[in-house]
């Protein structure tokens, strides 16, 4: 007798008794392995995960420090997220607006960011896409002071570990018209 006709004979046969079947449980299924990472690889992982951390963070504080009227100084947040040409252009920055008596309505929108310029020991490279569409600047008055044209911007960042910590340390700025066929998870 073939397996196949045996396995139908037993089936037959439990369907004709007068005992009701047994319940099978289904066994579970096996989770789907996946190789597990080495410890590089999660290092890495961790490193990417840090340094996009602390981009976000000082981009949130920026968006409050303009949203407040800029800065003289640096706030802890800053200091903790950003070192190098970095720091001083976004310093800078908030000081001119102060010096203006502006302050920002909205905040700046990330819309990507892309884990693509290499990773070192110490040195990561990020691309981020931000929109700054909806950041309007008014003055003392209330007027609207927001410079004119497309608010959108590609970033290759720079970010090193200093004291411990993930901080941007570089920006190349590139100003677009849209993020359509850019690298920055879009």
């Amino acid at each position: 007798m073939s397996v196949g006709a045996a396995v139908a004979c037993c089936a037959l046969a439990a369907a004709c008794t007068s005992e009701p079947a047994p319940h099978s449980t289904p066994s579970p299924s096996p989770a789907a392995t996946t190789p597990t990472e080495s410890q590089i690889e999660r290092q890495i992982r961790l490193d990417y995960e840090a340094a996009e951390e602390a981009y976000r963070v000082n981009m949130a504080e920026q968006d409050r420090l303009y949203q407040a009227g800029g800065s003289e100084k640096r706030t802890p947040e800053l200091k903790a997220t950003a070192t190098g040409s970095y720091l001083r252009i976004t310093l800078d920055s908030l000081r001119e607006v102060r010096r203006l008596g502006w302050h920002a309505i909205g905040a700046t929108k990330i819309v990507g960011v892309v884990r693509d310029r290499g990773w070192t020991r110490g040195r990561i490279g990020l691309t981020s896409c931000e929109d700054n569409e909806t950041v309007r600047f008014v003055d003392k008055s209330g007027r609207d002071v927001t410079p004119k044209g497309r608010a959108l911007y590609v970033q290759a960042l720079t970010v090193i570990k200093e004291g411990g910590r993930w901080k941007v340390s570089t920006a190349l700025t590139t100003k677009v018209e849209t993020f359509e066929g850019r690298q920055c998870g879009v």
